[in-house]
């Protein structure tokens, strides 16, 4: 189906952020809020990725290490340590980033296929990667990271 002059220019929001080296970014309509890390409560015999639980506003919310499940280390816990909030099946889940970059609008269309280099065991966490303000940012595929064999 041929792309209409709307499809063609459609944008689309993405929020960036850090984990060690990496930038990444996902659909800024998939975060409901993003915090600072607070007090967090460590769950016995839950997976590795798993940090704990927190309690936002009276809502039980598990915080995932987003580093330990995209093989890149465990995510740093500091200052600029912060959770960004996704609901998924009406679940509230946290993913624990190095650090937040900014929002950034993108062509929809930007999206390109990842780099066949990357491993099949990472790329499942990815849809593509996009170009924006000279930098090169990986599209992270949010529900297969929240549907990994850590929760």
């Amino acid at each position: 189906m041929p792309a209409t002059m709307t499809d063609q220019y459609s944008q689309t929001l993405l929020a960036t952020f850090h984990v060690g080296e990496a930038l990444f970014a996902l659909d800024a309509a998939a975060v409901q809020e993003v915090l600072r890390l607070g007090q967090v409560t460590p769950v016995p015999h839950a997976p590795r990725e798993v940090i704990g639980v927190i309690n936002l506003r009276g809502k039980i919310v598990t915080l995932l290490d987003t580093g330990l499940i995209l093989g890149l280390g465990a995510a740093a816990r500091g200052r600029e340590s912060r959770v960004f909030l996704i609901e998924d099946r009406g679940e509230f889940l946290g993913l624990l980033v190095d650090g937040v970059g900014e929002v950034i609008e993108v062509e929809t269309s930007a999206s390109e296929p990842l780099p066949l280099n990357i491993p099949p065991a990472q790329s499942r966490y990815f849809t593509g990667v996009c170009r924006a303000g000279g930098r090169v940012l990986t599209l992270l595929n949010t529900s297969e990271l929240l549907e990994g064999n850590h929760l």
